[in-house]
């Protein structure tokens, strides 16, 4: 067996050692738990979707809060109650949900900050008066798809599409008023004939039958279905419209493609709430000002295709649209994003 000598002052610098108290660490100070307000101004799958996804990247983040929701079912009396119980609550941030719920939210708090997402435009809709930051206490996320991405996919789903319909309301038209200009502006650019855009506007859900005769009059190639709730909640109405004429609809809404339309250039909202998310964050914890931030923007776009709605009307979809699909809906099969 191997012993091992010490000198008497090695050892007595080990025992000093030994008994030198180490400091105790205090524990990391837990971050303050935030009261974060949510405003709806009424109820959408694409705000839905995105209010998910803003709670997903807030608790992947580990910030402690707690949501203050108020809804105002499209009624402006709701609203004014809704925003005076959101200041009453004292929240650190407001989320607000939609173009018109960043709108309300602009005039209705000006001394709390303001994060706006699923708002497509918010420049042509005057949310904020630049993409590079509204200098105000609002910030936020569009859900905007540059209208070059649109027509790509619109082409590929209609070959030849040269007269582009566009179904509108009048009840619910603040964003596709904003998706028609863009694509006005953007059509502007390109040469002439490249394509037709025609607008026909419905004062309400009843009006939907005669806005599509006045787009079939102009004989159409396809009609769009923007991100408008009175249009894309009742796309059966207007596929009842176009009775004989198996014109295609093509959509901007989530909703849209999956109550019957044929092709839809959308946003992915749950990865948009995240994004969502991240804005809150450098607000609430990197103590950024929300007036400096640049409204965030998503690049890509997601594909989904109805495959019941292309057999139900007899429409052969083109094999370069079915390459790049993310999503095929068929309630026949398993719905597997791709």
């Amino acid at each position: 067996m191997t012993r091992l000598r010490f000198s008497h002052g090695v050892l007595l610098s080990f025992l000093a050692l030994a008994n030198h108290a180490v400091p105790a660490q205090d524990p990391p100070t837990p971050p303050t738990p935030r009261r974060l307000g949510v405003f709806f101004w009424h109820d959408s799958p694409n705000d839905a979707a995105t209010f998910l996804g803003i709670a997903k990247g807030l608790q992947q983040a580990g910030l402690p809060h707690t949501f203050v929701e108020q809804r105002a079912d499209s009624d402006p009396g709701k609203a004014k109650a809704g925003f005076a119980a959101l200041r009453a609550a004292k929240c650190d941030l407001v989320f607000a949900m939609g173009t018109q719920a960043a709108l309300l939210a602009r005039d209705e708090l000006k001394d709390v900050p303001v994060v706006f997402a699923a708002v497509s435009d918010p420049v042509a809709s005057g949310v904020v008066r630049g993409w590079d930051g509204s200098g105000t206490n609002l910030c936020g996320a569009s859900n905007w798809i540059a209208p070059a991405n649109v027509l790509d996919v619109f082409h590929l789903a209609v070959p030849g599409l040269h007269r582009l319909g566009m179904l509108r309301s009048a009840t619910s038209g603040v964003v596709s008023a904003a998706e028609h200009a863009t694509m006005q502006a953007h059509l502007l650019s390109l040469p002439a004939g490249h394509l037709e855009l025609h607008e026909a506007v419905a004062k309400d859900a009843a009006g939907i039958d005669a806005a599509v005769a006045a787009l079939l009059a102009k004989n159409v190639d396809a009609i769009w279905i923007p991100i408008d709730i009175t249009i894309y909640q009742n796309v059966p109405a207007v596929r009842k419209a176009l009775g004989a004429r198996k014109v295609p609809l093509l959509t901007t809404a989530a909703a849209g493609v999956r109550g019957g339309a044929l092709v839809g250039a959308l946003v992915d909202y749950p990865l948009h709430g995240r994004r969502t998310a991240a804005l809150a964050l450098d607000v609430l914890v990197r103590d950024k000002a929300p007036g400096s931030l640049p409204v965030d923007r998503m690049r890509g776009t997601q594909v989904v295709v109805n495959l019941a709605t292309a057999r139900q009307d007899g429409i052969e979809l083109p094999l370069s649209l079915l390459a790049v699909a993310d999503e095929l809906i068929d309630p026949e099969i398993v719905n597997v994003p791709r």
